[in-house]
């Protein structure tokens, strides 16, 4: 029998959030400034919404949309879909696959948002707890969302070839090298 592990023991706090009324390049820069991939959008101290990485491509880069000109209300995701602090992780994670989010803000059931749990952290926090079809689940949604036409430069990661942890991987011929995997040096 698997152990359950309730959300609240591995979601983030605090979590990084903006006004509903603030323009997207001011978002946009609290993302950056924080190293997040998404804000949670409040009105009136309620959580309302999510702003993602994703809407700010979709909804104003594709769009050449001018972001000083565009609220956060605007393109943000809603309604937000939530979990409770006490559901355990295998339900969170069905939650997440059910619904296509990759992000579930976690919420008290006197509407207090108390944290965030990302489909990362639902990989690293089950890994330990045999939850195999889980997390084949995950992985499959993030191969479908990862399509690399030409060889880009990645920050961080593990060399394919060396095994070693690396700050400038890239793709050659579909396998990540580092640079001195890619010089021949190894």
């Amino acid at each position: 029998m698997e152990t359950e592990i309730p959300v609240r023991d591995i979601m983030a706090r605090p979590v990084i959030t903006v006004d509903s009324s603030v323009d997207v390049m001011k978002a946009a820069k609290k993302m950056f400034s924080a190293n997040v991939g998404s804000l949670i959008v409040i009105h009136n101290d309620q959580p309302m919404g999510i702003i993602t990485e994703r809407d700010l491509v979709g909804k104003i880069v594709a769009r050449a949309a001018n972001p000083k000109e565009v609220k956060v209300s605007e393109v943000m995701s809603s309604p937000l879909i939530t979990v409770h602090p006490e559901i355990s992780l295998s339900d969170a994670a069905v939650k997440m696959l059910k619904s296509g989010v990759k992000r579930l803000p976690v919420v008290s059931s006197d509407g207090e948002l108390m944290g965030i749990i990302t489909d990362t952290d639902l990989v690293s926090g089950s890994a330990s707890i045999g939850m195999g079809e889980i997390l084949r689940h995950l992985i499959e949604m993030h191969r479908d969302s990862v399509h690399f036409e030409e060889p880009r430069e990645m920050i961080r990661g593990i060399c394919e070839r060396c095994g070693q942890i690396s700050d400038s991987l890239e793709s050659v011929n579909g396998e990540l090298s580092c640079w001195s995997c890619r010089d021949g040096n190894r």
